[in-house]
């Protein structure tokens, strides 16, 4: 038996080193679980999805904020133009008023009876016994 154990030992080692070598063969080349691979295609397809949606939101975005800058710039030249119109009759009614103070007495009272005689003819013409 002695002669048969050098042998042996080397059948053994073969057994072993072919049992690796097809351990290593199946693990390389062997059927893969393809599940990760399918789940991977779906979120990449959800993701992909996604992305389309934000593209088309933000380029409606795009369009309304243009829209609304030109209204901007419209409103902005009718603030303009309310702007220049105030100042033209501020400066109408600084005059008028420096010119009042220009006024002597006689020329205010002319001034002023002129201005509300209307108001003046409206309670004259009241018919009340408890009116003034």
């Amino acid at each position: 038996m002695s002669s048969n154990t050098p042998y042996i030992q080397k059948v053994l080692i073969n057994i072993i080193l072919f049992s690796l070598a097809v351990s290593i063969l199946y693990i390389l080349f062997g059927p893969e679980d393809k599940s990760y691979i399918n789940e991977y295609n779906l979120k990449m397809e959800s993701l992909e999805t996604k992305i389309d949606s934000l593209h088309n939101v933000n380029n409606d975005l795009v369009v309304e904020i243009k829209t609304l800058n030109t209204q901007i710039v419209v409103l902005d030249q009718e603030i303009s133009k309310q702007d220049s119109k105030i100042v033209t009759l501020k400066k109408q009614t600084n005059e008028k008023v420096n010119n009042v103070d220009l006024y002597k007495y006689d020329e205010l009272e002319r001034f002023f009876t002129e201005r509300y005689r209307q108001y003046i003819d409206q309670t004259k013409k009241t018919d009340s016994t408890i009116s003034n």
